[in-house]
Order: structure tokens, then sequence, then C-alpha cells
């Protein structure tokens, strides 16, 4: 199993799409959940930069949209590459 991906891994709502993406081969991310509990301005502005930040250490892990967002749906993949929990799967 590639190990590769733990090193984006810094925060629980990374590690979340680390295991999302090995058990479905994809992640699933909703913008609406990027301001959910924000109780000020300020607040709401600091976690879209956070999930900004997040977004982009993805892309740089190699995870791709699978198709163009669509009514506040986000799916993502990795181009080219299983999860390890597909391939366990297809081993059994």
């Amino acid at each position: 199993m590639e190990e590769g991906w733990r090193g984006v891994v810094k925060g629980q709502w990374l590690q979340d799409c680390m295991e999302e993406w090995r058990d479905y081969g994809h992640l699933v991310l909703r913008a609406k959940w990027t301001m959910d509990g924000a109780t000020t301005l300020a607040e709401a502005a600091a976690r879209f930069r956070e999930r900004a930040d997040e977004l982009d250490e993805l892309a740089c892990a190699g995870f791709e949209l699978e198709h163009p967002v669509s009514d506040d749906y986000a799916f993502i993949v990795r181009p080219g590459e299983t999860s390890p929990m597909r391939l366990v799967e297809e081993e059994e």
C-alpha cells in the first residue's frame, strides 16, 4: 500500500478525506461545509482560507476533481490510482 499520501495529512479534516478516499476511492466535498458553524465574518473568512490551503495540499498530492463542481458537490479522485482498500477488496 502506498504511504506517500500521509505527507499531506496535517489535520483532522485531511485525515477524514484520506480515510474516505481509502474506503470509497473518491472524496465528496461540499462548499457549504466550508463555513458551517462560523459565528463571525472573520471566522468564516479564516475557514475559507484554511480549506483553500487544504485543497491546495490535496492537489499537490495528486488529487483532482472528477467532474466540475455541480450543485455544491465536488467529487475528488486520484487519477490513475486505486484506493488501497479497493485493492484489498479485489484480492479477496
